[in-house]
Order: C-alpha cells, then structure tokens, then sequence
C-alpha cells in the first residue's frame, strides 16, 4: 500500500495517525501527527526521540486533541505526556519535513512540543544535558 493511503487508511479508523521520519543522525530523527488538521488543530511533533518513544507521545495527543477535544497552544506548557517537568509548546516555522500533512491536507500548520533532559532542563536552557542539536527546535520558544 502507498505510504499516503496508509496513513489515510488509519486517519480514517483512529481520527489520526503517526508518522516517524528516520535519518543516520538522530537528531535529525522526527515524528509527527497527520489527522488532527480535520479537528481545526494544528498538527503536532517531537524531535530527537527514538520513533517509539515519539509515537507513543504523539498518540497521547491524538486521543487528547481527537477522543477529549483538548487543544494544544503556542506558548503554552503540558504536563499531560509524562510525569515530570511541564513541555513548553511552540509553533512550528519550518514545515517542510512535514511531508505527509502537505500531502493529505495541501497545507501545515504545526507544533512542536519539546522535551527536557534527565535534569529536567530544556535545550535553551544553561546547563542542558543532552548534546547540542540533539533535539532541533522547528520555531521559536
């Protein structure tokens, strides 16, 4: 089956879907929602994570934002994906690895929503553990 109908296929069945996009460099490693543009919501996504552990982020949203009517905003932070620190939300400015969503939906609006390391700190943060560019911000925080 096309990759595109696969993913209608299950936007269909579930409200929405999940796409990982791999690459030798993880941090180059993504993982975004197509669907919930049909909800008025922007799509969302997490960079530098394993494709497990983004797709299982990203189907929290998807039943916030498609089985809840929870709504995801720029600027704002969300304890809803984990136990620990808050994750800032912020609008994303380069779509173009959003392949899928143009494909479907002829246009993205998107979110990133980004994870803090092991000490609880985020990228922008001093003192951020994980590696520069281990987690690429698509916007602005």
């Amino acid at each position: 089956m096309d990759p595109i109908d696969d993913l209608r296929t299950k936007i269909d069945t579930f409200g929405w879907a999940v796409r990982n996009v791999s690459d030798a460099d993880p941090a180059r490693c993504l993982s975004y929602t197509v669907g919930l543009t049909a909800y008025g919501h922007p799509e969302v996504v997490m960079t530098g994570l394993p494709p497990e552990a983004g797709h299982a982020f990203l189907n929290i949203v998807g039943e916030i934002v498609v089985r809840e009517g929870g709504r995801f905003t720029a600027g704002e932070t969300t304890t809803e994906l984990a136990d620990g620190p808050a994750m800032p939300v912020i609008a994303v400015a380069d779509t173009s690895d959003l392949t899928a969503v143009e494909a479907i939906y002829g246009g993205v609006h998107a979110l990133q929503i980004v994870w803090t390391d092991s000490n609880g700190r985020l990228p922008w943060e001093p003192g951020y553990a994980n590696s520069p560019g281990s987690q690429r911000l698509l916007g602005s925080h």
